[in-house]
């Protein structure tokens, strides 16, 4: 019950925060904007009375008196002009423009600082990426690099990205918004904010666990899933499940790729975005249940690297990788012509096929 009452009084602040902002924004301003528009159409109505001078000249007068620019070419000559000037002009039209400037240069570091912090909406974000949630632990760290990885992806090297989290209310890190990235700070569960950070129009969006050691993040990613579904996003929507078992539920409602939250290797991540699919790939890679890599220590001589990979194909043993060259050094995934000297073979093989012995594969190119 606390921390429920704490929950909500950390939205309404946030919401009287903003109310705060918006209220100085339009009524402040606009209030003493219209003031003056009063005192300048007032003094120059008494100039065309009590001074006989035309609309402009009236006007012109107002105006360079409000502004003390004071050219000289025209000047209140009568009692009640000066008077009117004095009154309207150096007591209240100066007074007003100089508030007003005030307000425009508050204005315009408040929302400047508004903007560092996230909390205003970024009306021109289209077609980007949608980052929701960051890690629990070492979160900068994993944002630097998976914006990285972006950035070194020519699918994905222009497209924009907008960060909605709460763990970075002072602002992003340097590091971050050097490359251009914006965050908008809030919670993906809060009414609107789905909507204020454009998930509506995002290209891709990436749904991050809040928390990798807790299965419950993913009823939180799930609530989040159903939300984006709701505003018949078009986006290519990824998220990390916890639990293997949820990954149907979260495609169920709206996710056309699930990933396990690896954090080590946010390039697994970026992969999927662009060729949905290769994740499970990497992700067998990591488990013993799937596939896995072996290395056979066998002697090759003039074998063309073909040769070697359509040999282990047909005897279904598995598929070559790459091999170990005489230095010691690893070749991966060599031209398909090109003569191979080896003293090892990387091979990837299902979990529970056969190990077949170096002798064996020795045999099969006849070395």
């Amino acid at each position: 019950m606390n921390s429920l009452s704490l929950l909500l009084k950390k939205k309404n602040s946030r919401r009287q925060f903003r109310k705060k902002v918006h209220l100085h924004d339009t009524s402040d301003l606009k209030k003493r904007l219209i003031f003056l528009a009063g005192v300048i159409g007032f003094h120059s109505l008494a100039m065309v009375f009590f001074e006989d001078l035309n609309w402009w000249q009236a006007f012109w007068l107002t105006m360079t008196s409000a502004s003390t620019t004071g050219y000289g070419d025209i000047s209140a000559a009568t009692f009640w002009g000066q008077f009117s000037t004095i009154v309207l002009i150096y007591g209240m039209g100066i007074t007003l423009l100089a508030q007003i400037a005030s307000d425009y240069v508050e204005i315009r570091l408040s929302r400047k600082e508004m903007r560092i912090k996230g909390r205003m909406r970024w009306d021109d974000m289209q077609n980007h990426i949608l980052i929701i949630n960051t890690p629990q632990y070492d979160s900068e760290r994993y944002l630097e690099l998976l914006v990285d990885q972006i950035c070194q992806t020519p699918e994905l090297v222009d497209v924009p990205i907008q960060i909605l989290t709460e763990a970075f209310p002072d602002g992003l890190p340097l590091t971050l918004r050097s490359q251009g990235v914006v965050h908008h700070t809030g919670d993906a569960l809060e009414d609107g904010m789905l909507e204020s950070a454009g998930a509506d129009t995002a290209k891709y969006i990436i749904v991050l666990c809040r928390d990798n050691q807790e299965i419950h993040s993913d009823s939180l990613t799930f609530d989040i899933l159903h939300r984006i579904k709701a505003l018949n996003s078009t986006a290519f929507i990824m998220a990390e499940a916890v639990n293997d078992s949820n990954r149907p539920r979260f495609k169920d409602a709206g996710a056309k790729a699930v990933i396990r939250p690896v954090r080590a290797y946010p390039e697994m991540l970026v992969r999927s975005l662009i060729a949905p699919g290769t994740e499970q790939v990497l992700e067998d890679l990591f488990r013993h249940q799937g596939d896995h890599t072996i290395r056979l220590n066998v002697v090759l001589h003039n074998v063309v690297w073909a040769k070697v990979v359509t040999t282990l194909i047909q005897k279904d043993i598995g598929t070559a990788l790459g091999y170990v060259h005489k230095d010691g050094s690893i070749v991966t995934h060599p031209q398909a012509k090109s003569t191979i000297d080896a003293e090892g073979l990387i091979v990837l093989i299902n979990y529970d096929q056969a190990i077949p012995s170096s002798e064996e594969i020795r045999r099969l190119f006849n070395t």
